[in-house]
């Protein structure tokens, strides 16, 4: 059987990963959003639940026995401790989840879009991984737009996510997104036709 190839996509907080990974949707690729299937891993994944609970306690639950997200999110950024805690209870159930899917997958190539893809050690997993990077300034902009955050809840989240220079160093192809979107978008057509040569 042909291999698969595994592209993981990754970035700070605010660098533009998302808006990456839908032009490659676009152009034909499959894209898992590792944030996405962690959210729907929560509703569905009882066995996570239970050790999510076990760490933060019940009243992180709803009547329904639900995670309520935003106290989950709210608890796990209070400490660097929290952080790494729900970090080792949900990378290895998305990882796993992912690995899966990707090998049921019908297609060639598999992006993988993952904030956390080195501090997770999945990168280990994949063939290459692609680094979306723009400047602070730039991601804090973008972000009190997107999120209607304040400038300092912004720089509180960065300072949980891996030093962007180490994450750099450690990536297979940097795409720079600190200009327009049609710049952007040369970016991603040119990586488009690299990825598929890879595959080929």
């Amino acid at each position: 059987m042909k291999k698969k190839l595994l592209i993981g996509i990754t970035g700070g907080i605010g660098s533009g990963k998302t808006i990456v990974c839908r032009m490659l949707a676009r152009r034909g690729f499959k894209v898992f959003y590792a944030d996405t299937l962690a959210k729907n891993l929560y509703k569905t994944d009882k066995s996570l639940v239970q050790k999510i609970v076990k760490s933060f306690g019940k009243d992180i639950l709803n009547f329904k026995g639900q995670v309520i997200l935003p106290k989950l999110k709210e608890r796990v950024f209070s400490s660097k401790k929290s952080y790494q805690a729900i970090n080792r209870i949900v990378h290895p159930v998305v990882i796993d989840n992912i690995k899966k899917q990707a090998a049921r997958s019908k297609f060639d190539i598999i992006v993988i879009e993952s904030a956390l893809l080195f501090e997770s050690g999945f990168n280990k997993d994949l063939d290459y991984v692609v680094m979306v990077y723009a400047n602070e300034k730039n991601r804090i902009s973008r972000l009190m737009i997107r999120d209607e955050a304040s400038k300092s809840s912004i720089k509180n989240l960065m300072k949980f996510q891996m030093d962007e220079r180490k994450k750099l160093a450690m990536s297979d192809f940097v795409i720079m997104n600190n200009k327009t979107v049609d710049d952007l978008k040369v970016q991603v057509d040119f990586l488009s036709t690299v990825l598929k040569a890879l595959a080929g």
